[in-house]
């Protein structure tokens, strides 16, 4: 390793410290906010950032940009976003036993454009590269958790449009993913287009509807309720899947095919309250720190006179009912939330798009007690199992997209804790279906996570459950 004379290291007895800056460079298109980060690999193979030594007399940041210039080869100066993290190592080199202490300062940038870069060859780079930050991920070599913490800091720290009240809103899209959803798209629909009355003409509004590999009659139902419902001169269009089936590929091709400043996504199986959309924006003009908010949940009746599901929609139902906890919750429920266009983040091959997007942006994303949907809630033991195996499945799945103490960070504050003293203390009328739910919560754990144990493509076992 080769030292230069400016370059800011300490000797000393016990060892050497050096001092180091670099970065994180991300480029996201317009279109489809797909994200790219620009890598270097060197001769050995390894892909990595670049960062360098800081120079004597030189501020961390300002050696950063430097660096980055220098190695990339960029002619252009990044805009920081933010600081990220000093990291701090020790290694020795292999023709001595001194040891070397050093920290990396490193931060997050941005451009506005994909400019063209390319290797610094004197400092033993051969490829300087955009990469997608899904193949970054799996090509980074020695600073993926930082990559992960680093996009996160990139989308909770970008700047967006604000506005001073409804009238100052131009457009909205409504994005509607369905698999199969004719028994319930219909009213879902309804729902929407009253409550899109309630915002002021002069806001430009789409419902956009994602057939996500249908196998049923959805798209006969959506068309016949375009004929029949007075749907108030907004526009209503159709797009297909084309991708890999799942929400999170659905609403990527939405958003990808709309124009609306403001973002809804709403489940094909809801219906919401009056006002709901408006309390929705409202808040989002009200506080222009949020960056998404999402509606709260109300179960609808079972219509069913069917003994076996009226007993498991009583007692899985229970707890919506007398489940207290030791805090307030603040999980996101992606049934009907809304962000600014700025806001929304290309998706991954996720099962719960709404945790993902809340792992990005809390603390700043919020659920609106004055905005209601309702839903049908879990009437048996397989339909129990099957949501079950997806909130699992997809918690497991924040691993690979988020590093640990973020996931540690967000699941301390958000996840609540029961209240078993509480519990006990209820009546024995909802005490005794509670725990009998409790009861079987835990074997239906116990499985999945047993099964999920010797299942490494997740994805594939979500869906098949699907």
């Amino acid at each position: 390793m080769q030292f230069k004379e400016n370059d800011q290291i300490e000797y000393s007895a016990e060892g050497i410290k050096h001092e180091s800056a670099g970065g994180f460079v991300f480029f996201e298109d317009g279109r489809t906010h797909k994200l790219f980060v620009a890598l270097l690999r060197k001769l050995d193979g390894h892909w990595l950032i670049p960062k360098g030594h800081i120079r004597k007399s030189e501020e961390p940041q300002d050696a950063a940009v430097r660096e980055i210039k220098e190695e990339l080869t960029l002619k252009e100066t990044p805009e920081i976003v933010s600081f990220l993290r000093t990291d701090s190592y020790a290694f020795t080199l292999d023709e001595s036993d001194v040891t070397h202490y050093k920290n990396v300062h490193l931060y997050v940038f941005r451009l506005n454009r994909r400019l063209e870069i390319n290797p610094q060859i004197e400092e033993g780079f051969e490829v300087a590269e955009w990469l997608s930050f899904e193949e970054a991920v799996e090509k980074i070599s020695f600073d993926r958790e930082n990559l992960l913490r680093a996009r996160q800091y990139f989308y909770y720290n970008k700047p967006v449009n604000t506005y001073d009240n409804l009238m100052s809103i131009k457009s909205l899209t409504i994005a509607v993913p369905t698999h199969n959803g004719a028994l319930t798209i219909s009213k879902t629909l309804n729902s929407v287009v009253e409550n899109l009355k309630e915002i002021p003409v002069s806001v430009e509004k789409e419902i956009v509807i994602c057939m996500d590999h249908c196998t049923d009659n959805t798209t006969t139902v959506v068309e016949n309720f375009v004929k029949e419902f007075d749907t108030n001169g907004i526009k209503i269009s159709f797009i297909e899947n084309q991708n890999s089936k799942g929400k999170a590929d659905a609403l990527n091709n939405i958003f990808s095919s709309s124009f609306g400043e403001l973002f809804c996504v709403i489940d094909d199986d809801v219906i919401l309250e009056k006002s709901c959309l408006v309390n929705l924006i409202n808040t989002l003009i009200e506080d222009r720190n949020l960056k998404c908010v999402f509606s709260v949940w109300k179960r609808l009746p079972l219509k069913s006179r069917n003994p076996w599901k009226l007993f498991w929609h009583w007692v899985l139902g229970v707890k919506f009912e007398i489940q207290h906890y030791d805090k307030p919750c603040e999980v996101m429920r992606g049934a009907c939330m809304m962000l600014r266009r700025e806001n929304f983040v290309y998706l991954p091959q996720v099962l719960n798009e709404d945790q993902f997007l809340q792992y990005i942006y809390w603390p700043k994303t919020k659920e609106m007690k004055n905005s209601i949907v309702y839903f049908n809630s879990v009437s048996s033991i397989s339909d129990y199992y099957r949501r079950f195996i997806r909130i699992m499945v997809g918690s497991k799945q924040m691993s690979k997209h988020f590093a640990k103490d973020r996931i540690d960070e967000c699941s301390r504050a958000l996840f609540r804790k029961l209240d078993y003293q509480m519990i006990l203390s209820l009546p024995w009328r909802l005490k005794c279906p509670f725990l009998f739910y409790r009861f079987i919560r835990f074997f239906i754990n116990a499985y999945v996570k047993l099964k999920l144990h010797f299942i490494d493509d997740y994805e594939w076992f979500r869906f098949k459950q699907n």
